[in-house]
């Protein structure tokens, strides 16, 4: 596998700040799904589209249209120009909250790359990093004095836009997942898209707010006053972070250490499909043993099976090492807007996530009947929130995901096939080439040629992945054999 050290040559730095006739939200208080994210690390997006112009072009031409488009978004997403307000002591009087004063602004990249763009977007086996350079980092927060105590305060988003010269152009995205969830991320994107499409067509400023009724972007609604927490988990929460933010970090420290000693730990990326005809297969498979399994989608039994293939792609590289009848952890989120009483509107700005989560031995995943197990669980995980709620088994939760805080082998999901990059984020350049998390070991999202097929987007070490696409793409054939 070839190593690859592409130039990237910073072109301008800026900051955009809401346009001017900007209703400011000034304040937001963190709620129980925005807490239960601190501690966790910024997630990063990248969306590649053709583009057959110079970066002189790139440069005249596009970034002023994306300023003035950002601006205009920003508009109705004022939060996200602003900061997480963390005090130092979790004794602290002051609430942990987003706030926006007049001024603050977001910072924004445009840059040129001279690498190859097929190496960056294509599907292959390529080295995991490989997005870092189109993505940006996070502005490292500052200290403050906030009613007498210090407080911390961070930067929410920051964006980077790359042209490769007449081939394509990346829009590369970071942000805290403790201020927004995919589908608040989404909405704000495809605002974004909508608006600066409008501007390529027209030389005219159209009122976002037309956009948004004509169905481009939804204006978002900020009222959190009757989202509940019965349990108080949310005072749990703000408690914790301080330690579980710095087991993350050394956790990551030791990952890096690690794989730099061994260039079979060495990371790498991969895409696969998995086509409506494989999703229907393995469905069939599931309701032959489980007929009145009451939730069985396409989500659902994916996930099912890429247990089932990490399950045994683990048990064949660390066959010496590996403890068949150790706990495995599979865990997702899944949107609890519409679940909530009252329900909350599609719009919600924020995070609304409730995390479903399967566990087994591995000895069970990798048995014939794997994939039936695995299926069972989520189904029921999801069908008990969908009839009583989506904070039933709330007080429990600390109890569900021990496991994962005990340290025990987990993978979550990113991204989902609900949330269309391919078909409805349209900057004025057609259609997505490819829509990629930069970091995520495991996501998922729509395909670019199908609404149907599912897109899976696979980070592992080396010697894993290796074994992983084999053990996947056999089972996938023999589904049709």
């Amino acid at each position: 596998m070839e190593s690859v050290s592409p130039t990237i040559n910073f072109l301008e730095h800026c900051r955009v700040f809401p346009s001017a006739d900007a209703v400011a939200v000034t304040s937001l208080p963190l709620i129980l799904f925005d807490l239960m994210w601190l501690g966790f690390h910024p997630l990063g997006r990248v969306i590649f589209y053709d583009f057959s112009y110079s970066t002189n072009h790139y440069i005249k031409y596009i970034v002023p249209n994306l300023k003035t488009s950002l601006s205009l978004a920003l508009k109705h997403f004022t939060p996200l120009a602003g900061n997480l307000i963390l005090p130092s002591g979790t004794d602290s009087n002051i609430d942990i909250n987003f706030r926006y004063l007049d001024g603050d602004s977001i910072s924004v990249t445009f840059a040129e790359c001279t690498g190859d763009f097929n190496y960056f977007s294509g599907d292959h086996v390529r080295l995991a990093d490989i997005l870092n350079p189109l993505v940006p980092q996070l502005p490292s927060a500052t200290c403050t004095e906030v009613s007498g105590e210090d407080c911390s305060v961070a930067p929410l988003i920051a964006i980077q836009v790359t042209v490769f010269p007449d081939r394509a152009i990346c829009i590369g995205i970071t942000n805290s997942h403790v201020v927004a969830d995919g589908s608040t991320m989404f909405n704000f994107v495809r605002a974004w898209s909508s608006i600066a499409k409008q501007l390529n067509i027209s030389d005219n400023e159209h009122d976002t707010d037309d956009l948004a009724s004509s169905g481009c972007f939804q204006i978002p609604s900020f009222d959190r006053s009757s989202v509940p927490d019965p349990y108080g988990l949310g005072d749990i929460f703000k408690k914790s972070r301080i330690a579980r933010g710095t087991r993350h970090h050394e956790k990551l420290v030791k990952q890096k250490e690690d794989a730099s000693h061994d260039s079979s730990m060495i990371k790498v990326r991969a895409t696969f499909v998995i086509t409506e005809a494989n999703i229907l297969a393995l469905k069939k498979i599931v309701l032959t043993k489980l007929p009145t399994l009451t939730h069985l989608s396409s989500f659902t039994v994916v996930c099912a099976y890429l247990w089932t293939c990490f399950a045994k792609t683990r048990a064949t590289v660390w066959e010496s090492e590996h403890d068949l009848d150790e706990p495995q952890n599979f865990s997702f989120a899944m949107d609890a807007r519409a679940r909530l009483d009252p329900p909350l509107p599609a719009a919600y700005f924020g995070n609304c996530l409730v995390g479903c989560l399967g566990v087994q031995t591995g000895r069970v995943m990798i048995g014939d009947e794997g994939l039936v197990a695995a299926a069972e669980v989520f189904g029921n995980a999801i069908s008990a929130k969908v009839k009583n709620g989506a904070l039933h088994g709330s007080d429990k939760w600390m109890e569900e995901f021990a496991g994962i805080i005990r340290g025990e082998w987990n993978i979550g999901i990113a991204g989902s096939p609900k949330m269309d990059y391919y078909n409805n984020i349209d900057f004025g350049w057609g259609k997505a080439l490819k829509f990629e998390f930069a970091q995520e070991p495991l996501s998922l999202s729509r395909c670019r040629n199908s609404k149907t097929d599912i897109e899976i987007g696979v980070i592992l070490p080396k010697i894993e992945m290796d074994v992983f696409s084999t053990v996947l793409s056999q089972g996938l054939d023999t589904l049709h054999g």
